[in-house]
């Protein structure tokens, strides 16, 4: 695998790890009983963006030939999972939702951090 994707792989969960961590906590002080949600919403995207990159890598190294039908099965996957996760929030109370996509949304904020840290 890539040394630039190894070391992707290594330090965006973590940076994302961490905003989740600090956003749970406010989120939780500010709004009760949303933090939870916020939290489990980043880490779902941490899961999906793992999977993203190690699918993708394994794609194009071993199935050449059948990777874009391959490549949107992994899409379809990871937004299958993103969705049933939130279908269950959910049914378990429809405002759940809202922090659960705040989350997941925030993902985007630790890879852009990660990439302002590799360009300096």
């Amino acid at each position: 695998m890539d040394k630039s994707i190894l070391d992707m792989i290594k330090k965006v969960p973590i940076i994302n790890l961490l905003i989740g961590i600090v956003l749970s906590i406010l989120v939780q002080f500010l709004i009760k009983d949303y933090g939870i949600f916020v939290f489990i919403g980043i880490i779902v995207a941490i899961i999906n963006f793992c999977i993203n990159i190690l699918l993708g890598q394994l794609l194009f190294k071993k199935f050449r030939n059948s990777v874009a039908s391959l490549y949107i099965l992994n899409f379809i996957l990871r937004i299958v999972i993103a969705a049933a996760i939130g279908y269950i929030i959910f049914k378990y109370n429809k405002y759940n939702v809202a922090a659960y996509l705040f989350g997941y949304t925030s993902h985007l904020f630790g890879v852009y951090i990660y990439s302002v840290i590799e360009n300096k």
